[in-house]
């Protein structure tokens, strides 16, 4: 992950120093980190969402009995 410093003021700032000051974060990284994960969350933008989706999918029909599984022995999976 690249590092980066960020200036904030004005409407940003406020944004972020109210999320720490609400309790909502605990340092300007952290609440920049739920802001960008709240987005995502809203816009659907990373493929880490798409995945959970799926997995869910595929769990759903394991617990359904509608995807086989099968147990693997350790020599297997050499």
């Amino acid at each position: 992950m690249a590092n980066a410093n960020i200036e904030l003021t004005g409407y940003p700032g406020n944004v972020v120093d109210k999320m720490i000051r609400l309790g909502y974060a605990k340092t300007k990284t952290e609440a920049i980190r739920l802001a960008l994960y709240q987005f995502d969350q809203d816009h659907k933008l990373s493929d880490e969402h798409a995945f959970g989706e799926l997995t869910g999918k595929i769990l759903e029909g394991v617990a359904s009995g509608k995807v086989k599984t099968r147990r693997f022995k350790p020599s297997e999976l050499d």
